[in-house]
């Protein structure tokens, strides 16, 4: 779990960004340091727009523009919800990723100090296992991702220094990324500087697209692991009680209904955790659809019309690629909150016969609670699922087949 933290420490800290700091996370010069750099991404957004813009009459250099402006605009959108919602950030790692929220139920803090009885051990070492496997695998996706963002910068400004090696003009300015400047690049030491820029903002999206987009998943991760929890409960409520009771009676039955609102608690809970993260993330799941959606086709019209192994198309392949990867986790995600929800609630539901009138009306009112699912939203009442994800592809190769049918005629 320390590893972990650490390493997502390590990679956000490159923007100025300290949620996961140990202390002295809202430090002054930090934060003027996260503001420097969301007003490089800024500026990014609004010189790849005005090359979008001027070139909107050439439909080819138009297409190649547009793939690093929508690249320009999940940064500065990543680099703005970091800045703007950085203490609502920091709240929600202290309730799911610095302590385990799950360990504030009754019944988890009993069963962790157990050694005996086959489904209480069972459900510790749930418990434990889950998490040590959510953050093993969030830290290993983090590391991908941001191998992935780095590999795809770098071809990007590797490529104009290949091309002007190449041709041995040195009057030629080629620079990294499609963007427009008010200023000439005539100037030698003007070009190397808007280089450096160039390079600054590509490097500042291996941390600004990793950063974000894996804190959400940990804290969906977080939320998914907890109803598994919950709902494991529910299944073998009974088993579970018996192990501790070791008796049938009036003593197991008043146990399983204790048992019982312990899970609505940590429900209701995981509901407004949930809700509170959708609220804020909600506009970035909206962008990052439309954005892609954008970027899909635009990069495959690209790989259509260029040769297809050339080291200046290859780039596009691998931008795509991350991009269809980023919608597809994130589909996954909430599709599998769905899932899980509904496997909670048909674990509620299993063995309600065998407990008395008290527990059926507890039952009823967590089947109530239950029937409102934790989805998360893209926006409004559409949901991140994976057929969510299915529309995402088709209508991105919708608009691949438009353009080229235009560029055919």
């Amino acid at each position: 779990m320390e590893d972990t933290i650490k390493v997502f420490h390590r990679v956000l800290s490159f923007a100025g960004i300290l949620i996961y700091a140990e202390g002295n996370w809202d430090s002054k010069l930090w934060l003027a340091f996260q503001i420097f750099n969301f007003i490089i991404g800024s500026l990014s957004f609004i010189f790849t727009t005005g090359f979008v813009v001027v070139n909107c009459s050439d439909l080819l250099i138009f297409i190649q523009g547009a793939c690093i402006w929508t690249t320009g605009v999940i940064m500065t959108i990543s680099l703005g919800v970091c800045l703007i919602f950085r203490k609502k950030f920091r709240i929600f790692l202290g309730e799911m990723v610095f302590k385990d929220e799950i360990l504030e139920m009754p019944l988890i803090q009993f069963v962790l100090k157990l050694e005996s009885g086959k489904k209480l051990i069972e459900l510790k070492q749930m418990v434990n296992d889950s998490q040590e496997k959510l953050f093993r695998l969030t830290k290993v996706l983090l590391k991908c991702y941001v191998t992935s963002v780095w590999l795809v910068a770098t071809m990007y400004l590797c490529s104009p220094i290949y091309e002007m090696l190449s041709r041995g003009d040195k009057s030629l300015r080629l620079l990294a990324f499609d963007m427009w400047f008010p200023w000439s690049l005539e100037n030698f030491k003007v070009y190397v500087i808007s280089f450096v820029f160039h390079a600054y903002a590509g490097y500042l999206c291996c941390v600004a697209y990793p950063g974000l987009q894996l804190t959400i998943i940990l804290l969906i991760g977080q939320v998914i692991r907890q109803l598994r929890i919950l709902t494991f409960v529910m299944e073998n409520l009974d088993e579970l009680v018996m192990e501790i009771i070791k008796e049938k009676g009036d003593r197991w039955q008043m146990c399983c209904t204790a048992v019982l609102s312990q899970c609505v608690d940590h429900y209701i809970k995981l509901k407004r955790f949930s809700n509170r993260l959708n609220v804020i993330c909600q506009p970035f799941y909206l962008t990052l659809i439309l954005v892609a959606i954008m970027l899909v086709c635009m990069c495959s019209v690209k790989i259509a019309i260029s040769e297809k192994l050339s080291p200046d198309t290859i780039k596009y392949y691998v931008h795509e690629f991350c991009f269809i990867m980023v919608v597809l986790m994130f589909c996954l995600l909430g599709q599998q909150v769905d899932n899980e929800c509904a496997n909670l609630e048909r674990a509620v539901t299993e063995n309600w016969y065998i407990f008395d009138k008290k527990h059926k009306i507890h039952v009823r009112i967590f089947k109530m609670a239950l029937s409102q699912r934790m989805r998360v939203f893209i926006f409004g009442s559409i949901p991140l699922s994976l057929p969510t994800f299915t529309w995402f592809i088709k209508t991105g190769m919708s608009f691949f087949t438009l353009v080229m049918s235009v560029l055919e005629d």
